[in-house]
C-alpha cells in the first residue's frame, strides 16, 4: 500500500464550516484511535494464521490512511485544517501528521511481511505494535484539538448572531422612526403627500415585517 503524501493546501474561511462538519470531523478524529488498535490486533491475529485477520487488517488500515487524508486535505464537504490550531496540532512542532504516515508505512511493511511469510514479519510486527501506544497520545492529542475548536467557533457564531440581530433592530428602530415622521409631512401637504403617505405606509408595513423577522429569529437560535 503506497503513502499518500500530505499536502498543505490554503483553508477555507471557518465561518464556512457548520456545526455538522465539525462533528464529523470530530467522530472521523476519534475513530482513528479504534482504527489503529484494530489494525495492531488484526495484524497479530493474522501472524498467528487466523482465516480473514489479513483480510480485515488490510481494509482497516485503508480505511484509517484515508480519513487521514480526509482530514489534513479534506474532502467529500470536509475543510482540512481550516484553523491554525488544527495545522498546529498535525504540523507543528509535535508533526502528528508524519507519526501518522510513519503508523501507516510501518503497518504496511508488517502486513506485507506477513503474507509472504517472511522471517522479519515478527520484527516488523513488534515495530508496528510498539509504535500503537505512542500514537494513541498523539491521536488523542489531535481529537482534543478539534473539540476545543468546535467550542470556540460556535462561541464566535452565536456572538455573530447576536451582532447581527443588534444591527438589523437598530436599522428597523430607524426605518420606523423615519417612516413615522413620513406620514406627519404627508398628513399636512397635497396631493404629493398623500402619495407620499403611501410610500411611507409601504415603509411601516416593511419595518413591522422585518421586526417580525428578528423576533422569529431570536426565537429560534435561542431555542437552539
Amino acid at each position: 500500500m503506497s503513502v499518500t503524501k500530505d499536502r498543505v493546501q490554503a483553508p477555507p474561511s471557518e465561518v464556512d464550516v457548520s456545526s455538522e462538519v465539525l462533528s464529523s470531523l470530530i467522530n472521523m478524529s476519534g475513530r482513528q484511535r479504534m482504527l489503529s488498535q484494530r489494525i495492531a490486533l488484526q495484524s497479530m491475529l493474522a501472524f498467528q494464521e487466523f482465516d480473514g485477520a489479513l483480510t480485515i487488517a488490510r481494509e482497516t488500515l485503508r480505511t484509517f490512511s484515508d480519513s487521514h487524508t480526509a482530514l489534513v486535505q479534506g474532502r467529500d464537504g470536509l475543510p482540512g485544517l481550516f484553523s491554525p490550531a488544527l495545522r498546529e496540532a498535525f504540523h507543528g512542532s509535535g508533526d502528528v501528521a508524519k507519526k501518522i504516515t510513519d503508523f501507516i508505512a510501518l503497518a504496511s511493511v508488517a502486513l506485507e511481511a506477513i503474507e509472504r511469510g517472511s522471517p522479519r514479519a515478527n520484527e516488523a510486527l513488534n515495530a508496528l505494535i510498539g509504535s500503537v501506544d505512542p500514537l494513541l497520545t498523539h491521536l488523542h492529542a489531535v481529537t482534543a484539538v478539534y473539540e476545543q475548536e468546535s467550542r470556540r467557533i460556535a462561541r464566535a457564531q452565536k456572538k455573530g448572531q447576536q451582532d447581527l440581530i443588534e444591527r438589523i433592530k437598530a436599522i428597523a428602530k430607524e426605518a420606523h422612526i423615519v417612516s413615522f415622521n413620513g406620514q406627519i409631512v404627508a398628513s399636512r401637504s397635497n396631493v404629493t403627500g398623500r402619495e407620499f403617505a403611501v410610500i411611507a405606509g409601504v415603509m411601516t408595513s416593511i419595518t413591522k415585517e422585518l421586526e417580525a423577522v428578528v423576533s422569529a429569529f431570536v426565537q429560534k437560535t435561542s431555542a437552539g
